[in-house]
């Protein structure tokens, strides 16, 4: 009988994590205005558990194999951030540059899916605990699509979160959704930080990259519900008496 170990936990939670976040974004999606930023971070968020928990299914079943490493390199290193970015778009800009956005991200995902689909993976590095890297061992062009999708991703996020602030800042208008791209952009922050340190001490994926990931997911997901508060001055109007009142216009 197959056990977790303690490092199998981070990756788990990522899963779980993942996993509730996104069902409570699509549940509020579904549930009110169909906002697109929210259906693109639902499937963000499904893309984050599904990269932990392709993790999960190589600890427990004794080992990565080419399937999922290439599943776990899509949805872990290629598309997660560019689909926070495409949701940070649909959020701050109008639907005409947002639509330009989507274009391009449904282009870089089906290129992904082709090159991982095409290239060869270096079957000894399978049993590495980072078994995922086998598929950018023998070909560059993994390697490539992560770092392009990754850099304009996160571009868009930090840069879309510092401007966004800045403008509401300046206006004094939208606090909550200022600290929610805020929010964001740190989450985002975080789960590059695990990346970039493992890449940099050959630490194993376990030892920060989860960690972080997680953390990560879970900041961005305060950044959400920041993002949906209803302004002060509807709070405060839901309570004033209904006498003498407007009803208010959507």
């Amino acid at each position: 009988m197959t056990t977790l170990s303690p490092l199998t936990i981070l990756p788990l939670s990522v899963t779980i994590i993942g996993a509730a976040f996104a069902i409570v974004i699509f549940n509020h999606y579904f549930g009110t205005r169909r906002r697109p930023h929210e259906l693109v971070w639902g499937i963000a968020f499904l893309l984050f558990a599904g990269a932990g928990a392709c993790q999960v299914l190589a600890d427990v079943s004794g080992g990565w194999t080419p399937t999922l490493a290439r599943l776990y390199y899509l949805t872990g290193a290629i598309l997660n951030v560019a689909f926070l970015g495409l949701g940070t778009v649909y959020l701050l800009f109008n639907r005409r540059v947002a639509n330009v956005a989507l274009a391009l991200t449904v282009m870089l995902t089906a290129i992904s899916v082709y090159v991982l689909l095409a290239v060869p993976v270096d079957a000894s590095k399978l049993s590495d605990e980072a078994g995922w890297k086998a598929v950018a061992a023998i070909s560059t062009a993994p390697r490539w699509l992560a770092a392009i999708s990754n850099t304009l991703g996160t571009l868009l996020v930090v840069g879309g979160a510092l401007w966004s602030g800045f403008v509401f800042w300046r206006k004094r208008i939208m606090r909550s959704r200022m600290i929610g791209v805020l929010l964001l952009a740190a989450g985002t922050f975080l789960v590059a930080l695990g990346g970039t340190i493992t890449g940099l001490t050959g630490l194993t994926n376990h030892d920060y990259l989860y960690l972080t990931m997680a953390a990560g997911v879970v900041v961005m997901f305060a950044g959400y519900l920041q993002t949906i508060r209803p302004a002060p001055s509807m709070q405060s109007a839901a309570t004033q008496p209904a006498a003498g009142r407007t009803t208010p216009t959507a």
